[in-house]
C-alpha cells in the first residue's frame, strides 16, 4: 500500500477524514464530491498525485 504518508482518521463532527502528515486534509470533500455528483474522477486524481500517492497502488482503509 503506498499512503504517501497519509491515515484514515475519524472527525467526530464530519465523520471519515484523511489525515496527511498528522493534518486534516481539509480539501479533500469538494474533490470526493464532484466524483459522486458528477462523475469525474480528474480533480481527485490531481490531488492524490500532488500528495504523491500512487494511483495503481489501491489505498485500504481497515
Amino acid at each position: 500500500m503506498d499512503t504517501a504518508g497519509a491515515t484514515p482518521g475519524l472527525d467526530w463532527l464530519d465523520g471519515p477524514a484523511l489525515l496527511v502528515d498528522g493534518e486534516r486534509a481539509a480539501d479533500l470533500a469538494p474533490r470526493v464530491q464532484r466524483l459522486v455528483e458528477h462523475g469525474d474522477p480528474s480533480p481527485l486524481r490531481e490531488w492524490l498525485a500532488r500528495l504523491g500517492v500512487r494511483q495503481e497502488k489501491p489505498v485500504r482503509l481497515v
